[in-house]
C-alpha cells in the first residue's frame, strides 16, 4: 500500500484504510513518548546514599572535641528540658558560639533511640553503640538530604547520567563523606545550600510552570484539591510552627527572662510575631502584616471622605475587610508614603553621603562638619528640583518613585512553580542560619548577585521574578526566633559572644589563633578530595569553553561555577580559618568534575594528556602527603591540628599501604581516561572514587576515631568502679513525697552496671533535701541501708533493711502539702572519675557531666596544670573519703606522671594505668 499524504508513513502497511480514516488522521498529532517519573530513582538514590554513609557509624568513638562538645550541649538540653537555651555546665561557661539546629539534631536523635532522658543514667552515653548512632545519623540524613536534591535538580534540567556521576563524585570526596558522619554544623549548613542552590537553579531554569493539581483528600464528605503548594508551604510553615508552639510553652513556663520593662509577656508576642511573619507571605497576610500603617492611610481616606467599595452579594466577611476595606486603605498607607520619599531620596541622599566621605578625606577633619553641610544642600536642591520639574529630569522623579514603590509593596498570588522552589530555597537559607550563622546566606546571595548582574536580570529583579519580600520573610520566621528568645534568656552577653565575638570577629579579624591565607584552602581541597581534585583542572578548563548561556545544560553549568567561585572566595576572606570552613565548595567543585566526566563519557570531549600527567602528578603527590601524614584527613573535622597520628609504640597504626594502593589505582584510572577508552576510564576512575570513600568510611576512620575519641578509656571507669548505693537531691519535701508516698521497702535506680557489681552487696540510699525556695540551703539528711537484690540491664534493685522504710514516714507526712523546686538531682553514689589536667570536652559528655556536676564530690574536673584544685579536692575528706578507688583521666603523655601528685603511699604504689586503647587519652586507678 502507498501511504496516502495525510498519513503518517510510520501508519503505512497492510492496512486497508476507510474512508474517514484520511482526514482523522490529518488532524492527528505525534505525542513525545513519556519520560521515565524521576520518583523510583530519587528513592534508589537515598538508599544507595545511607547504604554508602550509615554502615560503621557505631564501630568508633565519638571524635574529639566537637561531636562530644556538641553532643553535651544536646545532652544538657534533655537534662533540662530546654530546647531553646544552649548550655555547656562546667565552670558557668554558658555556650553561645553556635545556633541551635546541630543541638537540636543530637537532642532529637538522642531521644529517638531511647537515650538520655532527663539528661540518661548514670555511664549510659558509653552502655552501647546507640549513642554513636543517635550523634551521627541525623547529620547523615542531612547529607542525603542535601544529594538528592541535587541529584533531583540535575536530573530534570540536564541528565540522569549527569545526575548519578554527581552523586557518585560528589558523595566520594572524602571531604564529604567523613564529614557526613560527623557531628557537627558544617554537614546541615552545606546540606542547606546544596539545596537551597538546587531549587534557585530549578526556578530560573523550569519555574514558570503553572501550579498544577496533584490529587483529591477527601474529609469527610468533602474533597479538597492539593498541590505543591500545599507541600511546599506545609513544609515551611512546619519549620515555623512548631518553634510557635514550643517558644510559647516555653516562656508560659519559665517567664523568668533577662529583658524587663513594660512589654507583653514572650509567650504571647514572640508565637504570635511568628506567624504574623509566615502569614505574610499569603497576599492577604501582608496586609494583616503592615495594619498599623494600613490603620493610617484608613484616617486619611476617612478625611479625604472616598467612596468605599460596597460588599458585593456573596462575597465574604474576609475578602470584603481585604478587598474592600483594607486595599483602598493601603493606597494612603503610612509605610507606602515612607517607603515612596525613600525611593525618591535614595540617589540624591547617596551623591550628598558620598561627596562628604569623599570631602572628609581630602580635607583635615575639621571639615567634615561643613562637608556634610554641603552634602545636605546638594541633596534638597536635587530633591526640590527632581519635583518642581516632573518630566524633565533624568533621575526617578516622585511619580516614578511611586511606581517603584507599588512594585516594591505588591504581594502577587503563587501562581508559578518558580515561586515555590525559591520559597523552598529561602526556607533552606534560614534553616542554614539556624545551623551555622550567615555563611550559607553569603553564598547563596552572592550566586544569586552575580546571576543578576551576569545575566542582566535587572528588569526580573525589579518586577519581583526572585520574590525576595517572601523569602525575608520566610527566613526571618525561620532563624530569628530563636535569636530573639536566647537574647530574652542570656541578655546583651548573648549578643556579645555570640554575633559580636563568634561571628563579625571571627569573619572580619578572626579569632583562636587560627593561620592562613588565600591560599589556605588549596591543600585542605586536594587531600579532601582527592581524585577529583586531580581533575579539577580539566573540569576547570572544561566549564570555561562549555559554561554557555544559550543552552538549558550550559547555563546550569554556568551557576555551578559561580557557587564555586563564590564559596571559595568567601571562606578565603574570612579571617577565620579552619579545615572544615571550606566545606560548602566541595560539592561546586565537584559538581564541575561530574560534568566533566559526563562530557568524556559523551565524547563531548577528552581528558587531554597534558591534563592527565597533571591529575597523576597530583593524585600520586597527595598520596605521598597521606601516606606519610595520615592524620590529614582526620583533622579536616578537628579543632586541634598539632596531635599526633598514633605510629608510635605501642600502637604503630600504618594504613600507608591502603593508600597508596588507592593512589595507584586512581593514577592508572586517570590514565586510563586519557586513551581513546574514555567510556572504560570512566568507569575506572567511579571504581577509584568509590573505592576511597569506602576505604575511609570503613578502614580509615575505625583506626583514627578510636585515637582521637576518649568512649574506650571512659568505659573502663565504669565496667570497674565499684557502685555503694545512690543519692538524691530534693528541693523541697514535696519532691520527696512524690517519689516516696506510694514506695515500699524496694527502690531502683539506673546505672550501667559494672563487672564488679553483685547480688547481696551493700546499698545505701542517702536523701538529700534542700530548701525549694534556695537550692543551697540543706534542711534533711538520711541514709536508708539495704542490700542489692537484682540486677538488670541498666538497673540495680535495693532491698531496705527491716525498719528503714518507716524512718521516711514523717518526712513523706510533711511534704504531702509541701512546696517543690527544680526536679530532683540522682546521684549514683560511686568510685569517682576524676578528669586531670584535661578539657577535651569529651570527659564531660562521657560521663554524663558527672565530674561537673550539682554535688560538690562531683566536681572533678581540674583543667589546671598547678594542681591546687585537685589537691584540695584528694585532701578532703567530705569530698574525696579513705577506702574508695579513684579513677583518673587524662592525655596519654600525662598518665605517668598523674602519680607524683598523688598525696599518699598507698595511692602512689595502687596507682595503675587501666587502658591505653588511644595514644590521646589514658586511664588509671588508685586507692585512697
Amino acid at each position: 500500500m502507498v501511504a496516502s499524504p495525510a498519513m503518517p508513513s510510520e501508519l503505512a502497511g497492510g492496512m486497508v484504510a476507510s474512508p474517514a480514516m484520511p482526514s482523522e488522521l490529518a488532524s492527528a498529532e505525534l505525542i513525545a513518548p513519556r519520560k521515565r517519573p524521576l520518583g523510583f530513582e530519587l528513592a534508589l538514590v537515598a538508599v544507595v546514599a545511607v547504604a554508602v554513609l550509615v554502615p560503621g557509624i557505631w564501630s568508633y568513638s565519638l571524635v574529639d572535641p566537637w561531636e562530644t562538645h556538641y553532643g553535651e550541649v544536646g545532652r544538657m538540653m534533655l537534662q533540662n528540658h530546654d530546647w531553646v537555651h544552649t548550655d555547656w555546665p562546667q565552670e558557668g561557661e554558658g555556650f553561645r558560639s553556635k545556633p541551635v539546629l546541630t543541638f537540636w539534631l543530637m537532642a532529637g536523635g538522642m531521644r529517638a533511640l531511647g537515650l538520655a532522658a532527663d539528661g540518661g543514667y548514670s555511664g549510659e552515653m558509653v552502655h552501647d553503640a546507640r549513642t554513636m548512632i543517635a550523634i551521627r545519623l541525623p547529620f547523615i540524613l542531612c547529607a542525603v538530604g542535601g544529594l538528592m536534591l541535587m541529584w533531583w535538580m540535575l536530573a530534570r534540567l540536564v541528565s540522569r547520567r549527569l545526575a548519578w556521576l554527581a552523586l557518585l563524585v560528589v558523595g566520594s570526596c572524602p571531604f564529604m563523606c567523613l564529614i557526613a558522619r560527623q557531628g557537627i554544623p558544617d554537614m546541615p549548613l552545606t546540606a542547606c545550600v546544596i539545596g537551597a542552590l538546587a531549587l534557585f537553579v530549578m526556578a530560573i531554569e523550569d519555574g514558570e510552570r503553572p501550579i498544577v493539581p496533584r490529587g483529591t483528600l477527601r474529609l469527610g464528605r468533602r474533597a479538597v484539591v492539593w498541590d505543591a503548594r500545599h507541600v511546599v508551604l506545609g513544609l515551611v510553615g512546619a519549620v515555623v510552627i512548631v518553634q510557635a508552639i514550643y517558644d510559647a510553652i516555653y516562656f508560659a513556663q519559665s517567664p523568668q527572662i533577662v529583658v524587663r520593662g513594660r512589654m507583653p509577656p514572650a509567650a504571647l508576642w514572640l508565637p504570635l510575631v511568628m506567624v504574623l511573619w509566615l502569614f505574610a507571605i499569603n497576599r492577604d497576610g501582608w496586609l494583616i502584616l503592615r495594619l498599623p500603617a494600613i490603620l493610617i492611610g484608613g484616617i486619611i481616606v476617612a478625611i479625604r471622605n472616598e467612596p468605599m467599595p460596597r460588599r458585593a452579594p456573596g462575597q465574604s466577611l474576609w475578602r470584603h475587610v481585604c478587598d474592600n476595606v483594607l486595599r483602598p486603605w493601603e493606597r494612603h498607607a503610612l509605610d507606602r508614603h515612607a517607603a515612596r520619599a525613600v525611593v525618591f531620596l535614595a540617589i540624591p541622599v547617596a551623591t550628598g553621603v558620598g561627596s562628604a566621605a569623599i570631602l572628609s578625606l581630602i580635607r583635615p577633619a575639621s571639615f567634615v562638619l561643613p562637608a556634610l553641610a554641603i552634602a545636605g544642600g546638594v541633596t534638597v536642591i536635587w530633591a526640590w528640583v527632581g519635583i518642581a520639574t516632573p518630566g524633565r529630569w533624568p533621575l526617578p522623579s516622585w511619580s516614578d518613585a511611586g511606581a517603584i514603590t507599588d512594585r516594591l509593596l505588591a504581594m502577587s498570588p503563587i501562581t508559578t512553580m518558580r515561586q515555590l522552589y525559591l520559597l523552598g530555597c529561602y526556607s533552606l537559607l534560614g534553616i542554614s542560619v539556624l545551623a551555622k550563622g550567615p555563611p550559607g546566606l553569603a553564598v547563596v546571595g552572592t550566586v544569586g548577585l552575580f546571576h543578576v548582574v551576569l545575566l542582566g536580570r535587572w528588569r526580573a529583579l525589579y518586577e519581583g521574578a526572585f520574590e525576595l519580600k517572601r523569602g525575608l520573610l520566610v527566613m526571618i520566621a525561620t532563624f530569628l526566633p530563636w535569636h530573639i528568645a536566647m537574647y530574652l534568656k542570656d541578655g546583651v552577653r548573648f549578643i556579645d559572644e555570640y554575633l559580636f565575638f563568634h561571628i563579625l570577629n571571627r569573619a572580619g579579624a578572626g579569632v583562636d589563633n587560627s593561620p592562613g591565607t588565600f591560599e589556605y584552602y588549596t591543600s585542605q581541597i586536594g587531600h579532601g578530595m582527592w581524585l577529583w581534585a586531580a581533575l579539577l583542572p580539566a573540569a576547570v578548563a572544561a566549564t570555561i569553553l562549555r559554561a554557555r548561556t544559550d543552552t538549558r545544560e550550559g547555563r546550569v553549568r554556568f551557576h555551578v561555577a559561580l557557587w564555586a567561585i563564590a564559596a571559595v572566595a568567601f571562606f578565603s576572606l574570612v579571617q577565620t580559618k579552619f579545615h572544615h570552613y571550606i566545606l560548602p565548595a566541595v560539592p561546586a567543585l565537584g559538581l564541575l568534575v561530574a560534568f566533566f566526566v559526563d562530557d568524556l563519557w559523551a565524547r563531548r570531549d577528552r581528558l587531554h594528556p597534558m591534563f592527565a600527567l597533571i591529575g597523576i602528578a597530583i593524585v600520586l603527590l597527595i598520596c605521598r602527603d597521606l601516606m606519610h601524614e595520615p592524620e590529614r584527613w582526620i583533622e579536616m573535622f578537628v579543632f586541634r591540628y598539632d596531635r599526633p597520628w598514633p605510629g608510635a609504640e605501642p600502637w604503630q597504626v600504618d594504613p600507608s599501604d591502603g593508600l597508596l594502593g588507592l593512589g595507584v589505582a586512581a593514577a592508572i584510572a586517570i590514565a586510563v581516561a586519557a586513551t581513546r577508552w574514555r567510556r572504560l576510564g570512566v568507569v575506572c576512575l567511579a571504581a577509584a572514587g568509590l573505592a576511597i570513600c569506602v576505604w575511609a568510611l570503613q578502614v580509615y576512620m575505625p583506626i583514627a576515631g578510636t585515637h582521637w575519641g576518649m568512649r574506650e578509656a571512659v568505659r573502663a571507669y565504669y565496667d570497674q568502679r565499684t557502685i555503694y548505693g545512690e543519692k538524691r537531691v530534693y528541693f523541697g519535701l514535696g519532691e520527696l513525697y512524690d517519689d516516696w508516698h506510694d514506695a515500699g521497702d524496694r527502690w531502683r535506680f539506673q546505672t550501667h552496671v559494672p563487672e564488679t557489681l553483685q547480688v547481696g552487696q551493700p546499698m545505701t540510699l542517702r536523701l538529700q533535701v534542700n530548701r525549694a525556695e534556695d537550692e543551697r540551703m540543706t534542711e534533711q539528711e538520711l541514709s536508708l541501708v539495704g542490700t542489692a537484690t537484682a540486677i538488670g540491664d541498666h538497673t540495680v534493685e535495693v532491698t531496705l533493711a527491716p525498719g528503714e522504710r518507716a524512718r521516711l514516714d514523717p518526712l513523706i507526712a510533711r511534704g504531702r502539702t509541701a512546696p517543690r523546686g527544680r526536679p530532683p538531682v540522682r546521684i549514683v553514689d560511686a568510685d569517682r572519675l576524676i578528669a586531670w589536667q584535661l578539657y577535651w570536652r569529651g570527659e564531660n559528655f562521657w560521663s554524663g557531666d558527672e565530674i561537673w556536676g550539682f554535688g560538690p564530690e562531683m566536681k572533678t574536673a581540674f583543667k589546671n596544670t598547678d594542681n591546687v584544685e585537685f589537691t584540695k579536692y584528694i585532701n578532703d575528706r567530705t569530698r574525696a573519703p579513705l577506702g574508695r578507688r579513684y579513677f583518673l583521666i587524662t592525655e596519654a603523655g600525662r598518665i605517668s606522671s598523674a602519680r607524683a601528685s598523688l598525696p599518699t603511699e598507698r595511692a602512689r604504689t595502687s596507682y595503675e594505668v587501666l587502658d591505653t586503647t588511644s595514644n590521646k587519652f589514658s586511664i588509671a586507678a588508685f586507692w585512697l
